[in-house]
């Protein structure tokens, strides 16, 4: 199996199927009381040169936490295993801050095995998670009203609101992602974008600087 030009031996792309299958098994589809809401985190991670930048924003009551990570990545970009390059550094950072409910740039359920970023992040973490997602990995559209359901081989796991689609991860139920999806692009991570961005930007001059 090439993916850009690198190979991924066959058993260890069965392997890492393998564990998203374990993690899918372990999810917990729950109402999660929104109103009860007071912490949200949000988490993102972008790249330059072979670098993740990992950010997570925690907004609770007005006031803004922001952490950051940076870490080596060697495995390369495979739609459906995005995970592998992700989750370590997300993991590292949310593991150091609490909060009510999370939102990971990338899919949840929404996801050929049903175990996205969004996934693999809330079972590891055992934490309320959703996928906010900038283009379809997989499934169907499936209009019923006003709401885009996605549908992946027949299960409803999310939706799409405007150019976004918002899938459960862990320990939310699909009504909480029609109405977290309804209050719009959660700011949070919006903001996790950004600073993942002037995190590179910093990095990337203080290299070229050699500083």
């Amino acid at each position: 199996m090439v993916y850009r030009g690198r190979t991924l031996d066959h058993l260890t792309v069965e392997l890492l199927y393998s564990i998203q299958e374990l993690v899918a098994r372990n999810v917990k589809e729950e109402d999660l009381d929104l109103s009860a809401v007071r912490s949200v985190c949000c988490a993102d991670v972008s790249y330059w040169r072979g670098e993740a930048f990992g950010v997570a924003v925690r907004e609770q009551d007005g006031q803004r936490q922001v952490l950051r990570a940076e870490a080596k990545v060697d495995f390369p970009y495979v739609p459906g295993l995005l995970f592998v390059r992700e989750a370590p550094v997300l993991l590292h950072l949310l593991r150091g801050i609490q909060c009510d409910l999370t939102f990971v740039d990338g899919h949840g359920l929404a996801h050929p095995r049903f175990a996205g970023l969004a996934t693999v992040v809330g079972v590891l973490l055992q934490r309320p998670t959703v996928g906010v997602a900038k283009s379809r990995l997989t499934g169907e559209l499936k209009e019923e009203g006003d709401i885009t359901f996605v549908e992946v081989k027949g299960r409803r796991v999310g939706v799409k609101r405007g150019r976004y689609y918002y899938s459960v991860g862990n320990m939310v139920s699909l009504n909480n992602v029609v109405e977290l999806s309804s209050r719009g692009y959660p700011p949070c991570l919006r903001e996790a974008d950004a600073e993942t961005k002037r995190f590179r930007r910093e990095y990337s001059l203080r290299i070229k600087g050699g500083g």
